[in-house]
């Protein structure tokens, strides 16, 4: 994708040409040649080569184009561009949103609210939040405590708003408010008395302690674009309670509470100076850091580029994100340019074939980073010693610093490599694993540790039994008590078992060649389901090989338990994933026929057909249906009847010719 167009009606809120201006940035930091048309013809754009992408339908086919071009355009219109909507479900803009975009070539939804419903109605649609962007930030940014506006509030004069200030004037009345109600009936653009744009807007909010959201209608919908100019601006967002806010998390980046318990909250907070910049700067920390547009926008331009847009229905801006920098990482790889910059320290040049590479890989886990490392290091060293190879899956916490300076200090032979791209952790165990030298690899995650006899026990059984892998048992420890609360690990191998569900963790020490040889981790998992099951595919990948794994009976390792952890997460396309798993893993599965249970759903589940195998039997079904109707016409009285008529018909049709 080379170039974009960004249309937006000039009748039409000003809010939707700020919203253009964020997108715009996010695909010029990608390298996207844009271009904000106001008005304009996306079909000409379209026939000159350029993506179109309206902004906001509703208001641009309603306020502009059905205004200034013929109704036929309209159609060949939407099916040569893309729109983004940015209207909340139950309201009649995205009632009128959805006349449009059903006929548009690809849908974009800034909400994820937004998404569900297009998906309801039977329309596929693409998830794309806006993100952080320079376009969002003041030039001036006050420090939060000398700023001259406690509460601020921006929005339209909904009836339900208006009953909410009148009922809490006495407790607003007290701190130093600022609210601005528009009207509702007609656009607010840049001249709308009252009503505050571009830089004017900015420095408001970037006045103002805490950003005020109370939603217009009982709909719980999450302000997109007022929370990112809230956390743009390190001004605290408080907002009444809302669906589908992450990857936000509440009292982290921002808060909320019940619509008439706001003003006691915003209350507390103005109290509490310190607990408001703490959240009011994670806010914005997480956004700079973790919410750029331009991840949006890279996987924007993906979806735009594929004829049919191949992002999944309700793909989550994470796994879009994600399957963009994937391509992204191999598109450069392929070039000679690795995403990655690396560094080693001088142990490492002074051993050339350890006999075991310790992989560990990190993304944002510098508290924890330190124990795992120190944890190697305090190993009984295997047979030919041991290397560390740690990827950094493009940290946003300082995590890779924190190893510099490390490895600095240890003589254990060190390779730091640094990805440039957050590509997720098959991606990053495959970078390791290209580094690794030892004959034998031992995976370990940056939040957990081993125990001193690991590897040496490992590696010795990995020498006697002539193993593809070998694995102890491993204390699954609470992180808040210390308390051990379970094992991991503990069984012995058995592709039946594991058939059935996955019961080992990552980690183990396996044979360098065995991984290579079964492709490593696999990173087209992303296209079938989020993270969480490439272990459990590469245990299955070398099962199905016929390769002899064993367990150690020792404990050699602790896995830390913590929401963030892998075993708290939950996976919402398990299922999606497991059905896949039968058709990647059909030969391991013809060796156990008739199990209950297969990659821990019933039988029943994942013998359901793939989206294209039911295609494909629905058109069977269509096509015997056909068969049947055509044998019953021609049994009826009226086809025999009619024969004669149809005999003169065909000579007349063959004298012609």
């Amino acid at each position: 994708m080379r170039r974009i167009h960004l249309h937006v009606a000039s009748a039409g809120n000003e809010v939707m040409t700020h919203i253009a201006e964020i997108l715009a940035s996010g695909f010029a930091a990608i390298g996207v040649a844009t271009r904000i048309v106001v008005d304009g013809r996306p079909l000409a754009d379209a026939a000159a080569g350029a993506a179109s992408l309206i902004v906001a339908p509703h208001e641009f086919f309603t306020l502009h184009f059905l205004k200034t071009h013929p109704t036929i355009e309209v159609e060949p219109t939407l099916a040569a561009s893309a729109v983004v909507n940015v209207e909340q479900p139950g309201s009649t803009w995205f009632d009128t949103a959805w006349e449009f975009a059903r006929g548009a070539r690809v849908v974009f939804d800034i909400s994820r609210a937004g998404v569900v419903e297009f998906e309801r109605r039977g329309a596929r649609a693409h998830h794309a939040p806006l993100g952080w962007s320079p376009v969002l930030e003041a030039a001036d940014r006050q420090p939060l405590v000398d700023r001259p506006l406690d509460i601020l509030f921006l929005g339209h004069a909904s009836p339900r708003r208006k009953a909410f200030f009148a009922r809490h004037a006495e407790v607003l009345s007290r701190r130093r408010c600022h609210i601005v109600l528009s009207e509702v009936h007609v656009p607010r653009t840049a001249a709308t008395p009252g009503f505050h744009s571009g830089d004017e807007r900015l420095d408001l909010v970037a006045s103002s302690r805490l950003l005020l959201c109370v939603h217009s209608t009982d709909r719980p919908y999450f302000e997109q674009h007022r929370a990112m100019l809230a956390l743009a601006n390190g001004t605290l967002l408080v907002t009444e309670t809302s669906r589908y806010t992450d990857p936000l998390r509440e009292n982290e980046h921002f808060v909320s509470a019940a619509l008439d318990e706001l003003p006691a909250l915003c209350e507390r907070l103005l109290d509490a100076p310190a607990t408001l910049q703490h959240i009011a700067e994670g806010g914005r920390r997480f956004a700079v850091e973790s919410m750029s547009v331009e991840d949006t926008c890279r996987a924007m331009a993906a979806v735009l580029t594929s004829s049919s847009g191949t992002a999944t229905v309700g793909d989550s801006p994470e796994r879009m994100a994600v399957k963009s920098r994937l391509l992204e990482a191999s598109r450069r790889e392929a070039c000679g340019d690795p995403p990655w910059t690396s560094s080693v320290n001088a142990a490492y040049g002074r051993v050339r074939e350890p006999g075991v590479s310790v992989l560990l890989t990190v993304y944002n886990y510098g508290q924890y980073v330190g124990r795992a490392l120190e944890s190697v290091v305090a190993a009984h060293p295997p047979d030919g010693g041991v290397e560390i190879v740690v990827v950094d899956d493009a940290s946003a916490d300082g995590s890779s610093d924190l190893v510099a300076q490390w490895m600095a200090t240890t003589e254990t032979p060190v390779a730091l490599v640094r990805k440039t791209l957050n590509t997720g952790l098959a991606d990053a165990r495959n970078v390791a694993l290209k580094w690794a030298r030892g004959r034998r690899v031992f995976v370990l995650d940056a939040d957990n540790w081993i125990y001193p006899p690991c590897l040496a026990v490992l590696n010795a059984a990995m020498d006697e039994h002539d193993l593809a892998a070998a694995y102890g048992i491993i204390a699954r420890v609470e992180e808040e008590t210390g308390d051990g609360v379970d094992l991991i690990s503990s069984l012995a191998w058995s592709p039946r078992r594991l058939i059935e569900g996955p019961y080992l963790d990552a980690m183990a020490m396996f044979d360098r060649g065995a991984l290579v040889e079964a492709g490593g981790y696999s990173v087209e998992l992303i296209d079938h389901g989020w993270f969480g099951w490439e272990d459990y595919d590469l245990w299955l990948k070398l099962a199905q090989a016929g390769r002899t794994c064993r367990l150690v009976p020792r404990i050699v390792a602790g896995y830390r338990d913590h929401r963030n952890s892998m075993l708290r997460r939950t996976n919402r396309d398990s299922e999606s994933l497991a059905a896949y798993f039968r058709t990647k893993f059909a030969n391991l599965l013809a060796r156990y026929p008739g199990l209950d249970t297969y990659f821990a759903f019933p039988a029943a589940t994942t013998d359901r057909l793939s989206p294209e195998q039911a295609e494909i039997r629905g058109l069977r079904e269509h096509a015997t249906a056909l068969e049947r109707q055509i044998a019953d016409v021609r049994a009826s009285k009226s086809w025999k009847i009619t024969r004669p008529l149809r005999a003169i018909g065909d000579l007349l049709g063959k004298r012609r010719s």
